[in-house]
């Protein structure tokens, strides 16, 4: 019975903890004044100091401790920023480490993973001003514009490794992941440009021969590597699942993707409905076989590279249990009990 109480006891004490942390953790707001200054010199306890005095943090001491796990405490940079966007302290700690801003600009974080409605929702919170118009240059998240009247510029004169994507779909897949300065003057086509101008020089310029040798074209490479991207997070991994779907294509099976239904639905949930997988939307991966419509995410570098660089293994079937760890399988019979075993 003792045994009993202390587990009980023990399993409240770290729910409080945990609620605890995660209110002290947040911002307690945005201040009238977002900019902050950093000056040259100014160590982290003194930053921390005028966060607090600002209200821009509830906790110096939590703030500490969060930049000292980061591992950024030494590139801290002195400079004025804008910390409209912040949303915990992380996001206050990363943005002091971008050497500052002017006030007619701001720091946009693209994050591997995010789709159009990610990013869209990002801009707003750092207050800019065009970001309603991002879908009329980019198209919207999970659109099919085959039948549609108006479909997005086409932009493909000035960005050639665009031409083998169809019309009919959005610019995403295509708007890659990395830190921007932005202009708050700037309107969505210039911001949308400055995105592919970098996707053409990290992803299309250098591994243009790789896409070439791949035997798909860069359209389906992007795709797929959306979907690697939200469905498993580690190198290999990710190299193994797409090896997986790559042959689940060649053999006419549906690749029955979660992240795909999610992102017709609009939703991101761990494991989808069976109404969910009746959805008849293009993006919808258990309903229909091969690629989806187009790209469901904007992925990262690596994801890229896992699509055009698959590791060639026997398996059939994946899932991933609540810890992140991915599950294989040559069989149904296999995979069915490492469903039972993983996901209960």
């Amino acid at each position: 019975m003792r045994t009993a109480l202390k587990i009980i006891a023990s399993f409240l004490a770290v729910v409080a903890v945990l609620a605890w942390t995660g209110v002290w953790l947040s911002l307690p707001g945005r201040p009238s004044d977002p900019t902050f200054a950093v000056a040259t010199g100014e160590n982290p306890d003194r930053i921390a100091q005028r966060l607090y005095d600002r209200g821009f943090i509830r906790s110096r001491t939590l703030f500490r401790l969060t930049l000292s796990a980061s591992g950024l405490a030494t590139k801290l940079q002195p400079g004025s920023y804008d910390l409209t966007g912040a949303s915990d302290y992380l996001d206050v700690i990363r943005t002091l480490t971008t050497g500052g801003v002017a006030a007619n600009e701001f720091v946009l974080l693209i994050k591997e993973g995010w789709n159009l409605g990610d990013i869209q929702r990002r801009l707003q919170a750092l207050g800019y001003a065009d970001a309603g118009r991002l879908f009329e240059v980019a198209g919207e998240p999970a659109a099919d514009y085959r039948q549609a009247a108006q479909k997005p510029p086409d932009l493909s004169a000035d960005f050639p490794f665009l031409k083998d994507k169809p019309d009919y779909v959005s610019l995403e897949g295509y708007l890659f992941p990395d830190t921007y300065r932005v202009f708050r003057a700037d309107k969505s086509e210039a911001l949308v440009r400055r995105l592919l101008v970098n996707f053409d020089k990290k992803v299309a310029g250098p591994l243009a021969s790789d896409v070439e040798s791949s035997g798909h074209t860069l359209f389906e490479i992007v795709t797929m590597a959306s979907i690697v991207e939200r469905e498993v997070r580690g190198d290999d991994d990710r190299a193994i699942v797409a090896d997986i779907f790559w042959r689940r294509i060649q053999a006419g099976m549906p690749l029955q993707a979660d992240s795909t239904v999610n992102y017709a639905t609009g939703r991101s949930d761990p494991s989808v409905s069976i109404a969910d997988t009746e959805l008849d939307s293009r993006y919808n991966t258990y309903k229909y076989p091969d690629l989806p419509l187009g790209p469901i995410c904007n992925p990262g570098l690596s994801a890229i590279k896992a699509a055009l660089h698959p590791q060639a293994n026997s398996y059939w079937y994946f899932l991933t249990d609540a810890k992140g760890k991915v599950h294989y399988a040559k069989t149904l019979e296999e995979h069915n009990r490492n469903k039972a075993k993983y996901l209960r």
